[in-house]
């Protein structure tokens, strides 16, 4: 990406909506941290109130720093896994401004956000984090990182089968649910995606167009069409 543009980042797919807008600003050192110049940030704690809550938020965030939408050079946006209503609000609201707009999109998934968030003073010497989001029906999404690079893949199924894999720091609203599936390993109850883990994480990395950012799933969503029901009970209608 060029140095300086103002970027806006978005997450949606767990219950905690979360906005971030600034000026990301690219280091020349390797391993240093991007700084983020003009920094505001929202944070929404809402069950199924994610369409509701996300654009008014949005303008809110904006108007907080004196920038109107077409102002936003770029757009960062969580594309899951997670709820799978959540993520497709965030996706789709993205999305659409990013073509009004003519700009680029950076996809980023919600596990590496989740370990990008962890704060600096928590982490652990090694760098390992394995997040952890619930993914409901019993079971979680799970992928472990080393820094912001993945470490094993990501995956969903019964945290009591998948714990055994977490390594390192564990984090996440799926930890916090199976607490004591995960009780032997080291963890930070109550961290989720964070938006300005977005920023950080967008400062090298390279946006494409809107249609190109997709939603990663993992698996099937939970209320799916039933044609064979719907096709036997039009043909008793009529």
């Amino acid at each position: 990406m060029s140095s300086g543009a103002l970027t806006l980042a978005v997450t949606s797919s767990t219950g905690v909506i979360g906005a971030a807008v600034g000026t990301v600003e690219t280091s020349a050192g390797h391993g240093i941290e991007p700084s983020i110049v003009g920094l505001a940030e929202i944070e929404v704690a809402t069950e199924r109130q994610h369409a509701e809550e996300l654009v008014p938020r949005l303008i809110d965030l904006l108007d907080e720093i004196g920038c109107a939408m077409k102002d936003v050079e770029r757009f960062v946006v969580d594309v899951g896994p997670g709820r799978f209503t959540g993520l497709r609000v965030g996706l789709t609201t993205i999305r659409a401004l990013a073509f009004a707009l003519d700009r680029p999109v950076l996809g980023c998934t919600s596990l590496e956000i989740l370990a990008a968030s962890v704060p600096f003073e928590c982490m652990p010497s090694d760098g390992l984090v394995t997040s952890v989001i619930d993914a409901r029906r019993s079971e979680v999404f799970q992928q472990s990182f080393v820094g912001d690079r993945a470490s094993s893949a990501a995956v969903v199924g019964p945290p009591e089968e998948l714990a055994v894999a977490a390594a390192g720091l564990v984090v996440g609203d799926g930890v916090d649910r199976y607490a004591d599936t995960y009780s032997a390993f080291s963890h930070r109850v109550g961290q989720h995606p964070s938006a300005v883990a977005m920023l950080r994480l967008s400062a090298d990395r390279t946006a494409v167009r809107g249609t190109e950012v997709t939603p990663r799933y993992l698996r099937e969503p939970d209320a799916v069409p039933n044609v064979t029901t719907r096709r036997d009970q039009a043909s008793t209608a009529s």
